[in-house]
């Protein structure tokens, strides 16, 4: 899978940062920028490895579903994927209305699946253990 211009097949892309390129291990959803999960949530989404819904969760999460608001930024000024899903849940469980349950379920579908991504990246295999 390629990341925002990173192979995250390849344990040690090279990752521009700034005017400069360094040595770098393939980002995973704790430690992404804003602009890596995009392209991960837009490739996810295209392999058919996420939902409809659960990228349209990733995109208000990671704040580009609401760019010309915030200009982009994270929502909840995090770059963490895990923590943010983890706070809707949460917020789901405390205060959500509507289909709560599918909502939650959905969440942490979309976690697991990240989780999934993860550990190839880890491993070296940059895919999924999930169909």
């Amino acid at each position: 899978m390629r990341i925002g211009g990173v192979s995250a097949g390849s344990p040690a892309s090279t990752v521009a940062t700034g005017s400069s390129a360094s040595q770098s291990a393939s980002p995973t959803f704790s430690d992404m920028t804003p602009t890596e999960m995009e392209s991960a949530r837009e490739e996810l989404t295209r392999e058919g490895r996420i939902t409809l819904h659960q990228s349209v969760q990733m995109a208000l999460m990671d704040g580009y579903a609401l760019q010309g608001v915030n200009g982009g930024r994270l929502v909840s000024g995090s770059t963490d994927m895990y923590t943010m899903i983890d706070e809707m849940i949460s917020y789901q469980e405390k205060d959500g209305i509507g289909d709560v349950k599918d909502d939650i379920a959905s969440l942490r579908s979309l976690r697991s699946v990240l989780q999934d991504y993860d550990q190839g990246v880890q491993d070296g295999s940059g895919t999924s253990t999930v169909a």
